[in-house]
C-alpha cells in the first residue's frame, strides 16, 4: 500500500456515517430544527455551520412549496 492508499483509507474511516431525517426536521419549529442538526453533527469534526445553514434554507423552500403542514 502506497502512501496516497494508506492516506485516502485512513480519511474514509474517519467520515462517520449519518442520517438526517428531512421529515422529522419539517415538524420541528425553526429554531428546533438548527438545535437538532447541531445535536446529529457535534461530533462532526469539520465545519458545520454553512452546512445547517444551507440545509435550513432548503427546508424553508420545502415548507412554502408544500404548504401549511396538516396534523
Amino acid at each position: 500500500m502506497n502512501f496516497h492508499e494508506h492516506l485516502f483509507l485512513s480519511q474514509e474511516e474517519e467520515i462517520p456515517e449519518l442520517e438526517i431525517d428531512i421529515d422529522e426536521l419539517l415538524e420541528l419549529p425553526d429554531e428546533g430544527q438548527r438545535t437538532r442538526l447541531e445535536e446529529l453533527l457535534q461530533e462532526c469534526g469539520k465545519p458545520k455551520e454553512e452546512f445547517i445553514n444551507g440545509l435550513l434554507y432548503r427546508i424553508k423552500g420545502l415548507r412554502k412549496m408544500s404548504g401549511p403542514l396538516k396534523k
